[in-house]
């Protein structure tokens, strides 16, 4: 019986994402510039012709894993997408940084394994500069609204103070209390901007 439209196009999402899956893996641990399109095909058990479907090479995969990664980020900022980033909207963002992270710890490992390989971040730095943008302006705003007095670098060091964070969940999850560690990073973040509502906790 032959598959419906429906059926077509999950398969289809199947076996974009075993490529993906693939590429991450071998980008990650043999290097991007080392790894051929032939070792992908292998491991994922596709022919070199049928990868070609989905991907016009390996620069083309690069890209779509990275768009994954920010998309599956930033999905959960501003969440009603009107421009104004409330406290509640702030916290959840972390929150589910975090829970995003800890759920899927293979794939930001490997993720960030292959953006520390020389020359990775700095060929997407100026796409993602542009594409964040309205993001970084957003939570400027917030930082304003909330009582800073010097909204760029309070904005500097939360994002280092998160990412820093976030970085040592991906390297040493066993050792690292995240649970904990959020509500701690949420009450710096809002004791640095001097807000006078403190984030509640759980």
């Amino acid at each position: 019986m032959p598959r419906s439209p429906e059926q077509l196009e999950e398969h289809r999402k199947q076996k974009k994402k075993l490529i993906m899956d693939v590429a991450l893996e071998l980008f990650a641990k043999g290097g991007f510039h080392a790894t051929s399109i032939s070792q992908i095909t292998r491991k994922a058990g596709i022919s070199k012709g049928l990868i070609y479907n989905y991907f016009s090479s390996k620069q083309d995969m690069l890209e779509e894993i990275t768009e994954t990664a920010y998309n599956e980020v930033y999905k959960n900022f501003d969440l009603d997408k009107d421009g104004v980033l409330t406290n509640e909207e702030f916290i959840f963002f972390i929150k589910e940084t975090f829970r995003i992270v800890r759920e899927n710890m293979s794939f930001w490992q490997l993720y960030f394994a292959l953006m520390v390989q020389p020359g990775i971040q700095e060929s997407f730095s100026e796409k993602y500069q542009e594409k964040s943008k309205p993001i970084l302006n957003q939570i400027y705003t917030f930082l304003q609204k909330n009582g800073s007095t010097d909204p760029e670098g309070d904005l500097f060091v939360l994002s280092s103070l998160v990412e820093g964070a976030i970085l040592y969940l991906v390297v040493a999850p066993d050792i690292f209390p995240s649970g904990q560690m959020e509500d701690k990073i949420l009450q710096a973040c809002f004791r640095l901007i001097s807000t006078p509502e403190a984030p509640p906790k759980n």
